[in-house]
């Protein structure tokens, strides 16, 4: 029988229960939880309820999973940041945003390779330079300065409603990008020198005019989040973009 009584969003009653025994200690730091199957049979939900709220818990940094051998409490002593963001629906919501990126920045990118001006690219490369120079753990202020980069891009489609589209979701993309910083910079130190080689990519192509592979660098840039978000949530891969 189901020990979840109370009303309302099942993986995150599960998360608060097993954030309870975290913090209590019942699941100490460096210990294995119970299986999937056992949560499962516990607490009276499906495996998907149970997967959900072990993505939650990971993405707050309270679990990591261990390849083959289960899934274990972080250590006291790891280097995790805690945070809001990381209930399921925050998850779904920063893919969703990420997918908006991705269909109008596409269309962003190949319009400023083939309108850029000199003034346009010295923009773009004055907020390329901010984030490649940019010395923080704040993943606010780097969330800032890679949205800046798209700005940068979005206004040199001499299009004014591609600026203005950007900054009127600018708190949605800000979310996604916060989310995507905070996350990333756990798994690996070097995530912002991998994101501005891939600034450089886009930024070359937008300098040489070619929109082709300006359009490429950028999807390359933004798939494997997308992918990554996707992954997280068991969902589908996205269709292929026509050029």
């Amino acid at each position: 029988m189901s020990i979840i009584t109370q009303r309302g969003n099942l993986a995150e009653i599960v998360v608060t229960k097993l954030t309870e025994r975290i913090d209590s200690g019942l699941y100490a730091p460096g210990a294995k939880i119970p299986s999937s199957a056992q949560l499962c049979e516990e607490f009276g939900v499906s495996r998907t309820v149970i997967r959900e709220a072990l993505t939650s818990l990971k993405v707050g940094g309270r679990v990591t999973a261990r390849q083959g051998a289960g899934v274990y409490v972080t250590e006291k002593d790891a280097k995790t940041l805690h945070y809001e963001i990381s209930r399921i629906e925050d998850i779904r919501s920063a893919m969703q945003i990420l997918e908006l990126r991705l269909g109008v920045e596409m269309q962003s990118v190949a319009l400023a390779a083939a309108r850029r001006t000199p003034e346009a690219l010295a923009e773009i490369a004055r907020a390329y330079d901010k984030l490649e120079t940019l010395k923080t753990d704040d993943a606010e202020v780097e969330a800032r300065a890679d949205f800046d980069f798209h700005l940068a891009i979005a206004r040199a489609t001499r299009n004014p409603h591609f600026p203005s589209f950007l900054e009127a979701v600018m708190e949605s993309i800000n979310f996604e990008l916060v989310l995507k910083h905070r996350q990333s910079s756990r798994a690996y130190s070097g995530y912002l020198k991998k994101i501005n080689r891939e600034h450089a990519a886009i930024l070359a192509a937008i300098t040489q005019g070619d929109v082709k592979a300006a359009k490429q660098a950028l999807a390359v840039h933004l798939e494997e989040s997308l992918s990554r978000y996707r992954l997280m949530l068991d969902e589908p891969e996205s269709v292929e973009m026509a050029d």
